[in-house]
């Protein structure tokens, strides 16, 4: 078996010529069955190398193939002085510059005359333009014409499209139309119309009409219809509604289908009627509804009497009375008041209140403003203002004040003691916090502690290090790979500190000074710093 996997003939009987010692070993190729012959001639190159074979070209494809080829194409042109001409297979230009100039492309041919009159002939385009007082235009079915601010258009219809015309003469008038919709707007005259067959828009000046379900504004084949002369009277009427609206008379007028409801005024004299029932007031001083087992009568400012099949209600200046529909009874005047329900509640003048709520076992008594109790299931509260306060939480907390001055709080995460607004200490599950304004901050965590004791010390301390300023001294701790780095300073005089790694002094900041890091050291005199030893890692 061959190297490669391939069978192959047996040997060949005859040895192999012995190398030469001087001259390089050669190997053949893994999977060669038999030595290759010498080349003996020089290679050559294709006459085209870049040509694809049409085999190929077929099946791997082309983008070039994309591209149509052209050939140039033979213009033909002429020049005499202002003359100038230009021929091609397909179209031809020729100028008498400044006069005269046309071009022309098969069954399109375009004139330009002085400069003033242009002219264009198409199968579906025509243009007639006298610059700047005539202007003639087809597109396709579609011809305009303007004679100075005058402009006129024409739609012949399509299978799409109606026909239509438009008149303008800005900004005096304007008219158009489209199948069957059309507007006429003549802005000096304050007129606006747009109308189709089914509904349309008229306004002229104060006067307007809006309608929809008839050809023109008439109450009597409209669906929908508002009209009016703005702003003295309007009128709108619909399938399901009606209203008329007289402002100089303060006149109001609805009506509804649903129901049969209706609204009426008449200045202070309201009417109006719906399926619950009907009312009548004169404004501001009767008002009357009733209905199936309910009335209600308000005489302004004497009383007002209410009552329904379950309820009732009676308000004088002197006093109120009401009952619901659960036999709740309220009776409330200028010195007494009471209320019986599920709750209950007295009143004795504006000052003394006694609230009662049986269902959660809660007691309330309030003598305005200076004492106050409420005892409930949940806790207990007292207040003699201004002097003490005690507010009780079962199992939660208690706040205890003595003037407004002290105040001792406990609760369930700790407690605090406050002599308002000097002195405050406590303790928040794990945090402590003690402040003796101005001059004494402390507050202390698990993770880290502030404390400043005003003027001359500040300490600041947490998981990654310290720092500690007081008076004119300085010290910082900090944890750094290794280790701890560490410095003191002691202004202005001497600062020194030390690393994992090394450690330095200073007098005066430079003066005098050593720094050691590693196997790199240096020192200082006379504030000139001088390398003693370098890195022996760095060049």
């Amino acid at each position: 078996m061959m190297p490669g996997g391939m069978g192959g003939p047996p040997p060949s009987s005859s040895s192999k010529p012995k190398a030469q010692p001087d001259q390089p070993e050669t190997h053949a190729a893994s999977g060669s069955d038999e030595a290759s012959p010498i080349q003996t001639q020089e290679p050559t190159l294709p006459q085209n190398p870049l040509e694809v074979p049409q085999a190929i070209a077929a099946q791997i494809g082309s983008s070039a193939a994309a591209i149509p080829k052209t050939t140039a194409e033979v213009v033909e042109r002429h020049y005499y002085g202002l003359w100038y001409s230009e021929r091609t297979k397909d179209s031809e230009f020729r100028t008498l510059f400044p006069f005269w100039a046309q071009w022309k492309k098969k069954n399109d041919e375009s004139s330009l005359n002085g400069l003033l009159y242009y002219r264009r002939r198409a199968p579906n385009y025509e243009t007639d333009v006298f610059f700047p007082l005539y202007w003639r235009f087809r597109d396709h079915e579609t011809r305009t014409t303007a004679v100075g601010p005058f402009i006129h258009q024409e739609r012949e219809a399509t299978a799409t499209t109606p026909a239509g015309h438009t008149n303008w003469l800005p900004p005096l008038f304007f008219e158009g139309r489209k199948g069957n919709s059309g507007y006429l707007h003549i802005p000096p005259l304050l007129t606006f119309t747009k109308h189709t067959d089914h509904n349309g828009l008229n306004i002229i000046g104060p006067m307007f009409c809006r309608w929809k379900g008839g050809p023109s504004c008439d109450a009597r084949t409209a669906d929908d219809i508002d009209l009016g002369m703005a702003p003295f009277y309007f009128y709108g009427r619909n399938e399901s509604t009606e209203y008329e609206v007289i402002p100089p008379l303060l006149h109001y007028y609805r009506y509804y289908d649903a129901g049969e409801s209706y609204t009426n005024v008449w200045g202070p004299y309201i009417r109006t009627h719906d399926k619950d029932g009907d009312s009548r007031h004169i404004a501001p001083f009767y008002w009357h509804w009733w209905g199936k087992n309910r009335e209600s009568l308000t005489v302004a400012p004497f009383f007002q009497y209410k009552y329904d099949e379950h309820s009732s209600r009676l308000i004088t200046p002197l006093f109120l009375w009401m009952k619901n529909d659960e036999g709740h009874r309220t009776f409330a005047s200028w010195v007494y008041a009471h209320h019986q329900g599920r709750t209950e509640l007295e009143m004795i003048s504006p000052l003394y209140w006694h609230y009662k709520d049986p269902d959660i076992g809660l007691d309330r008594k309030m003598l305005f403003p200076f004492f106050y109790k409420e005892e409930s299931p949940r806790g207990n509260d007292l207040v003699a203002f201004p002097f003490y306060g005690h507010f009780h939480r079962n199992g939660l907390s208690d706040d205890t004040w003595v003037t407004p001055f002290f105040r001792y709080h406990k609760d369930t995460t700790g407690w605090q003691a406050n002599l308002f607004p000097l002195f405050h200490v406590g303790q928040s599950n794990t945090s402590t916090h003690l402040v003796l304004a101005p001059f004494v901050w402390d507050f202390a965590s698990p993770q880290s502690r502030v404390t400043v004791v005003l003027p001359g010390y500040f300490r600041f301390a947490d998981a990654d290090g310290v720092s500690q300023l007081a008076l004119n001294t300085f010290y910082r701790e900090r944890k750094v790979p290794g280790g701890s780095d560490w410095e003191f300073h002691f202004f202005p005089v001497v600062a020194f500190g030390q690393s994992p790694v090394g450690h330095w002094w200073k007098i005066l900041y430079g003066l005098a000074g050593y720094e050691q890091e590693g196997a790199k050291s240096k020192m200082h005199l006379f504030y000139v710093p001088i390398t003693l030893s370098k890195d022996p890692r760095q060049k």
